[in-house]
């Protein structure tokens, strides 16, 4: 087992919504480019540690396509708030977000710690 960080995606849904070749041509399909190489590192045993600026998303409804498609990819999924996370409400309402709508294989690290063999993650 692994561990994987990786931040700031800005997903925008598939197609994206905004785009990120807007900074420039070599944002050009960065997440097709990102998840294919995730899925070449990455096992079902890792654990992916997402530190924020996840998705553009403004409400977490609307977010969900962009958590679905990181859903998607193999390892253990352990997600942190970022600036840009408007999206992101309190951990009780993502928790029972993420359980009603099959997304509940995401842990959240806020306000609480998590456990990588013998490390804390805080």
């Amino acid at each position: 087992m692994r561990l994987f960080a990786i931040g700031d995606l800005h997903l925008s849904g598939n197609p994206p919504k905004k785009p990120m070749e807007v900074f420039g041509s070599r944002w050009k399909n960065h997440w097709q480019r990102i998840a294919a190489d995730w899925k070449s590192r990455v096992s079902d045993d890792d654990v992916v540690l997402i530190a924020g600026d996840t998705s553009w998303a403004m409400h977490l409804k609307d977010a969900q396509e962009d958590l679905d498609q990181i859903r998607a990819l193999p390892g253990r999924k352990i997600m942190i708030r970022g600036n840009h996370d408007y999206w992101w409400n309190t951990a009780a309402k993502m928790k029972r977000f993420f359980a009603e709508n099959g997304l509940d294989t995401f842990e959240i690290l806020h306000n609480n710690c998590l456990f990588y063999h013998d490390m804390a993650l805080c």
